[in-house]
């Protein structure tokens, strides 16, 4: 009987963790994003992409926050030691673009400068169980050939007009007739 207690409550407490989506277009209305777990998931990602990059951390780590999580910004540079929080034009700061809650799981989208390579764009994975800290589960690379960036900047600097709509029935017999009638 107590072990049955013991999951119903293990279940609830887990089912009813926090959700919430903060990016560029969006914030979740009722979430508050300076309270737990948002900030510490935002701040694992940062120092996880740090360790990785850099293998330490150096002596000031630029971090640049979406409009939607600039509420979080002072919990975080309290969890990311050297932080500071620029505007997110500043080409050298770790941008965090978007952070998705759900439960015991947290997605957060880094776009993040290398050294002597072109900014990273990625999307970390984590784990949280009952007041854990927040665990790494995966890192999503986002990849883009020189083909294809220059394609995107071609295609929105000059949009592609719109497509003809295919001609009806009439419409072809019409231009058909008129074709005819040329020769």
């Amino acid at each position: 009987m107590l072990r049955i207690a013991l999951s119903s409550l293990l279940l609830t407490l887990t089912a009813c963790g926090p959700t919430g989506t903060w990016s560029r277009s969006e914030a979740s209305p009722d979430a508050h994003v300076y309270m737990a777990p948002a900030p510490q998931a935002v701040a694992k990602a940062v120092n996880w992409w740090i360790t990785r990059e850099y293998g330490a951390s150096p002596a000031t780590i630029d971090i640049a926050l979406v409009a939607s999580l600039e509420p979080a910004g002072p919990k975080i540079l309290e969890l990311v030691p050297g932080a500071r929080l620029v505007p997110i034009t500043n080409p050298a700061a770790i941008r965090v673009e978007a952070l998705r809650l759900s439960n015991s799981h947290a997605s957060v989208d880094l776009n993040a400068p290398r050294k002597d390579l072109p900014r990273q764009l990625i999307t970390i994975d984590m784990d949280g169980y009952l007041g854990n800290p927040w665990k790494v589960s995966g890192a999503n690379w986002w990849r883009f050939n020189q083909k294809q960036i220059t394609k995107v900047h071609k295609d929105l600097k000059n949009p592609a007009p719109p497509a003809a709509e295919p001609l009806n029935v009439e419409q072809q017999e019409s231009a058909t007739a008129e074709t005819d009638g040329d020769s």
